[in-house]
């Protein structure tokens, strides 16, 4: 009976801890959420003709979008703690950056413009952001395929083939750190058009890493794994696609994260040189003309599609290692 009371009393007590740390996640972000709204409702703006309820929608937007991803958080990688605090980052950023231009005038001119001005440059230029994000998806989407079926090929093939892999290693220590972007003009010069040349540019940043990774993924595999396989009579297809690629694929994806960010960078510099189309030249056009609210909508706007596309390979990454858990 005493047995069954102090079982009774852990459950409890580590209920009550599970309820407390749920709680604790939500504190901050309210508390932070209830701060700006009081703030920017009290202090008045710098421009008496701009309207609060921009703002105070985006804070409202911030905070409503992070009580639906904890309440239907079942991610244990990514504990509701981690939400919150990521949350109260954003809160407060967006507070400073309200506070500071159009609350105080600590950051005033034409190059500190408004989150208010920023919010109503995506309703204005929403069309042609998503315009300039499709021409910048198909860059990007062709380089990057590139680079995923050459790279895990050849890192494949020259972890395997010991020949190969005396050839593609040195090439490798040498080629591997040259920044992809110095290449830009030769490639714009050499090859036939702007988009082939950006695809080229793409496809060489994100090669290495993929070849790297996947080259150190197959051949870090024990040995003994294979010489079993080989013994019961396993086909090398067979091989490959049971033994090799699974074991590897850990590695290969540390090597496609890597290739994905690098072909972001390019991606961008290469529309800001000679590209008539895509997000890095809407910046630049910009840039040009001095509008810093396109600029900052501009980086915001690529900000928040890397994110989400580095969420998605996140997940398919989850989504193929879930035999480690």
């Amino acid at each position: 009976m005493e047995t069954i009371s102090t079982n009774q009393t852990k459950a409890d007590g580590a209920g009550a801890r599970t309820i407390k740390l749920k709680l604790n996640c939500y504190i901050f972000p309210t508390i932070l959420s209830a701060v700006a709204v009081l703030l920017v409702t009290i202090i008045p703006s710098l421009d008496s003709g701009t309207s609060n309820i921009p703002v105070l929608s985006l804070f409202g937007t911030i905070y409503f979008v992070f009580l639906a991803v904890v309440f239907f958080n079942r991610n244990e990688e990514t504990p509701n703690r981690a939400i919150s605090d990521i949350t109260v980052v954003l809160l407060f950023l967006l507070l400073v950056w309200e506070m500071a231009t159009n609350r105080f005038g600590w950051a005033t001119g034409f190059i500190y413009p408004t989150p208010e001005a920023v919010i109503s440059q995506f309703t204005q230029d929403g069309k042609e952001l998503f315009h300039h994000l499709v021409s910048s998806v198909g860059l990007l989407a062709s380089g990057y395929s590139l680079a995923v079926l050459f790279g895990i090929s050849l890192g494949t093939l020259s972890a395997w083939y010991r020949r190969l892999g005396r050839i593609m290693n040195p090439a490798s220590s040498v080629l591997a750190p040259i920044p992809p972007i110095i290449l830009i003009p030769y490639a714009i010069a050499l090859l036939p058009s702007f988009r082939a040349s950006s695809i080229f540019i793409i496809f060489i940043g994100a090669f290495w890493p993929i070849f790297v990774a996947t080259l150190n993924g197959v051949a870090g595999i024990d040995r003994r794994y294979m010489d079993s396989a080989r013994t019961l009579g396993v086909s090398t297809f067979t091989l490959f696609r049971k033994i090799i690629f699974p074991a590897a694929l850990s590695s290969i994806f540390t090597g496609l994260t890597i290739g994905m960010t690098l072909s972001f960078i390019l991606l961008t510099s290469a529309e800001m040189i000679g590209a008539n189309a895509g997000v890095g030249f809407y910046i630049k056009l910009a840039t040009d003309f001095g509008n810093y609210t396109k600029v900052v909508t501009g980086i915001i706007f690529i900000g928040i599609f890397v994110t989400f596309v580095m969420i998605l390979l996140r997940r398919l990454e989850k989504h193929f290692l879930r035999w480690q858990r």
